[in-house]
């Protein structure tokens, strides 16, 4: 087990150092109003294999709870919800993710997402608009394992 994170059953680890939505994402504050978003391990173990991960170009304003992509898979596609309000600033490439109207394919490794979803999996940066109020309406840690041990 990783230092900083905590097993929920056998399914989930669940990083300490982050915030959580019901619709399985997190929210890791990098400094000051600029933060990261990705899908939990739990999210991604339930997607399975990855076929394509579409988000709101760079420089789009998003709403919090609003819709910034599409994740796909060979099971199901699900939306990707904002946690926080802000401008999105940074699209990770390197994963796979590729902004809306691309007509390239993506050039990056979509198994990033489902096998290191905290880290090298994340899906966006945000400077966010509102980052104290409305991270107070998102959920710790410990409010997360809760709500997905329920879930089994």
């Amino acid at each position: 087990m990783s230092r900083g994170r905590e097993e929920v059953g056998s399914l989930e680890e669940v990083p300490k150092d982050r915030y959580y939505t019901k619709t399985h994402e997190w929210l890791l504050v990098i400094s000051g109003n600029k933060v990261r978003i990705g899908i939990t391990s739990y999210a991604a173990k339930q997607l399975g294999d990855l076929t394509s991960v579409e988000v709101k170009p760079i420089g789009t304003d998003i709403k919090k709870d609003e819709p910034f992509g599409i994740i796909e898979s060979a099971k199901t596609s699900e939306y990707l919800y904002s946690p926080v309000s802000g401008r999105i600033t940074a699209v990770n490439k390197e994963a796979g993710v590729l902004e809306e109207k691309e007509e390239v394919f993506a050039v990056g490794e979509l198994e990033r997402i489902t096998e290191d979803p905290y880290g090298e999996g994340w899906l966006i940066e945000l400077e966010a608009n509102n980052l104290e109020v409305e991270i107070k309406e998102l959920w710790s840690h410990e409010e997360y394992e809760k709500y997905i041990s329920s879930l089994s």
